[in-house]
């Protein structure tokens, strides 16, 4: 039976029996061997244009592997410490959640971030917490000006970075920014989520600001609630909506749920999408969602959460991954762990959900104190980097091999580039056809062997011919790990590596 081909599910056809014909037994049989035959020759096929994909955690662009396990990439901490501090005295000596964004239209890295006004305690009335979010920009990500915005009185002043504070007689909280491209109204290109509480009760709210400077509007969504955490929102392009994640509780213990709105404004009921479960000690919370939508890579949401340890009262970086934001696998050991006795980040690591290359990186900003959950310590704003979008991939202790499904590419003819490290190691890469032929002249035997790591390392052949049909890879592994890959057309820079 020829081969059949399915991007999505198979459907093998010319099986079904007559209408109204009723099959003996024998019959039955014959056309459940015919069903099995038929899956048997089905050839997978993924549409990854020219994206880059990542492999992740689960089959979506793996067929098949051998002596390879999934491992976790740590993020290599700057050395630097703290590359944003409080040390203005309208800061009261604390930064609490941040919020960062790569603005590439105006050349600059941008946070908004969160100190008190007071020492309020929440909940308690003679002392009500109220939050102010500031502002500050870098132009390298490492070192922040705190500019004279003059945008909201504070005392009677207004030279300070502040942006908002919300209007009098309500309290808020925990801000989220994002920047959306699409809004077509100017007055509306920044879009804030912030947690509100008045006389009415608290929930979140949200705003809306020309510049991410200046703020208008400021009431309640349908999001009601003790969202007393780091909730935020991203405009998810593979549903079409944005998407909201925000505290849920389920036993006692703090979960994420996830919540749609087609505008920003108007959201769904909330629904619990990721807890702690069995693998997790009993006294086991997930503080915070740093959930990220990986604009440039297809089907890949990263969590990046605040893992909160009631037994020693510390938080650490955990990383979860998905392919809708919805089903969330997470790896147990730390992801951004604590620094060592005595440093800044010893006690608490709140990771930052916010998508961030620099220099090349991805980077990864944390709010970290050298105290626990409770207060006091030394507050500020780090910042760790790894290998652009490696955050988890596929190892060979040894020799280890990886074949994907047959590729659907923009062009037949399209290069593969591997994000990989193979420093102190080896990949090579072979192309194979929709029946697993080895392509001639794309052979291992062929193929130039990949030594060092990178997110773009192109795969080299000896004397390559011109591809005529869909391809499928194969990668051989020796002490190397691989996380993904994109086929596209070459550039004269690939040449020089």
């Amino acid at each position: 039976m020829a081969n059949l081909f399915r991007r999505e599910q198979a459907r093998p056809s010319g099986l079904a029996a007559a209408p109204g014909r009723v099959l003996n037994r024998r019959a039955f049989g014959v056309l459940l061997a015919g069903v099995a035959g038929a899956r048997a020759n089905i050839v997978r096929e993924v549409d990854v244009g020219a994206r880059p994909q990542l492999f992740l955690h689960d089959d979506r662009l793996i067929e098949s592997k051998q002596n390879l396990r999934l491992v976790l990439n740590r993020p290599r901490k700057h050395a630097g410490g703290p590359v944003l501090v409080p040390d203005r005295p309208w800061e009261l000596g604390d930064i609490d959640y941040s919020c960062f964004l790569d603005d590439r239209d105006e050349g600059l890295y941008k946070v908004w971030y969160e100190a008190r006004e007071n020492n309020g305690i929440l909940g308690d009335p003679s002392r009500p917490e109220r939050g102010r979010c500031m502002y500050a920009t870098s132009k390298d990500g490492l070192h922040w000006e705190k500019p004279s915005l003059r945008a909201v009185d504070i005392g009677g002043s207004r030279d300070h970075n502040v942006v908002f504070t919300g209007p009098s007689g309500q309290r808020t909280k925990v801000y989220w920014i994002v920047k959306d491209y699409a809004e077509p109204d100017p007055e509306r290109r920044y879009k804030m989520m912030y947690h509100l509480w008045d006389f009415r009760g608290r929930g979140l709210a949200m705003a809306h600001s020309p510049d991410g400077i200046h703020w208008t509007g400021s009431r309640f969504t349908s999001l009601t609630g003790g969202f007393d955490s780091q909730n935020m929102f991203l405009w998810d392009d593979r549903i079409g909506q944005f998407a909201a994640y925000v505290r849920s509780r389920q036993e006692g213990r703090r979960c994420l749920a996830r919540s749609t709105s087609p505008d920003g404004f108007h959201w769904s009921a909330p629904v619990t999408v990721h807890c702690p479960d069995a693998q997790d000690p009993p006294r086991f919370d997930l503080y915070t969602p740093g959930v990220i939508k990986l604009a440039n890579v297809e089907h890949a949401y990263v969590m990046l959460t605040a893992a909160f340890d009631w037994d020693t009262d510390s938080l650490f970086g955990q990383l979860a991954l998905s392919r809708d934001g919805i089903r969330w696998h997470r790896f147990r050991e730390p992801f951004l762990p604590l620094g060592a006795t005595g440093d800044w980040d010893s006690g608490s690591i709140y990771p930052v959900g916010s998508e961030m290359t620099v220099q090349g990186k991805t980077a990864i900003y944390y709010r970290g104190n050298s105290k626990g959950h409770g207060a006091g310590g030394r507050p500020g704003i780090g910042v760790a980097f790894l290998q652009m979008d490696a955050f988890a991939g596929w190892r060979a202790d040894g020799e280890g091999t990886l074949t994907t499904p047959l590729l659907h590419t923009e062009l037949l003819n399209d290069g593969f580039f591997l994000n990989a490290q193979a420093a102190g190691g080896s990949i090579e890469v072979e192309l194979r056809d929709a029946g697993g032929a080895v392509l001639p002249g794309y052979s291992r035997a062929d193929a130039a062997s990949i030594t060092r790591d990178g997110a773009s390392l192109p795969a080299r052949w000896k004397s390559p011919p011109e591809r005529t049909v869909p391809v499928r890879l194969k990668l051989y592994l020796r002490n190397a790990t691989v996380y993904g890959f994109q086929a596209r057309r070459l550039r004269p820079a690939d040449q020089n590596q």
